[in-house]
């Protein structure tokens, strides 16, 4: 599936808190002053800051992702001790190891985001509070700044018989509540359907359907996600090339769109197309859902 390429989908993304945002360290810091959860940080050569982990915005949108697909209908496999729903551990128990033969039996979720024997289409970064291409002092600059978001919420315990609050239970959390956070997703020769499931999940995050981090119950991990620009790079140059399986082996499947505000340039591969007019990456999603397949 990854042994030749046939079309990058690069997603430069800001995320930005629209309420409290908590994604806990799981740290423990001995101090009794510390605060009992704090926020994920991570050492960088401009200093300590916190950040968005890819893997934390990987399990949001493979969930959601989830939830479609049974919603549609689509085969979605159990993440349970019962190795024989478990598309990794089903394969590994069957020593099967050619992926045109795991890919056609592998549900639609691990098709899109892998599993222990099958790599991601979906490859997430971690974010940070600076763009990459920002110089040095800007970006220990803004992560001096984002600091400035953090603050610290109480939690108390409430006996669920009595109503009323349990002694010695009481505790705090790290909670970021505003600034922005930088980051790309990389799709790798995604089918079509792959490519707008990724894009709905985007907007059910700026819809307040799906939430970001720990505490959601409590009102805290409402984010929005805005597409930057959108780079599509094709080994066509004259469509897009994505991928698509039939009889038994993967093949190219080149579709054409209509772009009205976006750079083109071709190179020695093929074609890259970027496209930073919101309007424009809109319609691109739009004219992709009717090149769908009937079986979708």
């Amino acid at each position: 599936m990854f042994k030749t390429i046939r079309n990058f989908h690069i997603f430069h993304l800001k995320i930005t808190p629209k309420s409290g945002f908590h994604i806990g360290s799981g740290d423990i810091d001995i101090s009794p002053v510390a605060t009992d959860a704090q926020f994920v940080r991570l050492n960088t050569p401009w200093g300590k800051t916190v950040h968005i982990p890819g893997s934390s915005l990987k399990g949001v949108f493979r969930a959601d992702a989830e939830a479609l697909l049974k919603s549609m209908g689509k085969e979605v496999c159990e993440l349970s001790i019962n190795r024989n729903k478990d598309c990794g551990d089903k394969f590994e128990l069957k020593k099967v190891e050619k992926a045109e033969e795991i890919y056609p039996q592998v549900c639609y979720a691990c098709k899109m985001f892998g599993n222990m024997k099958m790599a991601s289409v979906v490859r997430f970064e971690d974010f940070f509070p600076f763009e990459s291409d920002d110089g040095d002092d800007e970006k220990a600059k803004k992560i001096k700044e984002i600091e400035e978001y953090t603050f610290v919420r109480n939690g108390i315990k409430i006996d669920r018989f009595t109503g009323s609050t349990v002694g010695g239970a009481l505790y705090d959390f790290e909670v970021l509540n505003g600034g922005n956070f930088y980051g790309n997703v990389l799709l790798k020769n995604p089918e079509i359907w792959q490519v707008l499931m990724f894009y709905k999940t985007i907007n059910n995050i700026n819809d307040g359907f799906v939430k970001v981090g720990g505490k959601k119950s409590r009102g805290l991990g409402k984010l929005d996600v805005e597409i930057k620009s959108l780079e599509i790079y094709s080994t066509n140059k004259n469509a897009i090339t994505f991928t698509t399986f039939e009889n038994g082996r993967f093949m190219n499947k080149n579709v054409e769109f209509n772009f009205q505000n976006a750079e083109k340039e071709e190179d020695l591969i093929g074609l890259k197309i970027k496209i930073t007019n919101k309007d424009e990456i809109k319609s691109y999603f739009d004219q992709m859902l009717t090149k769908l397949p009937e079986s979708w």
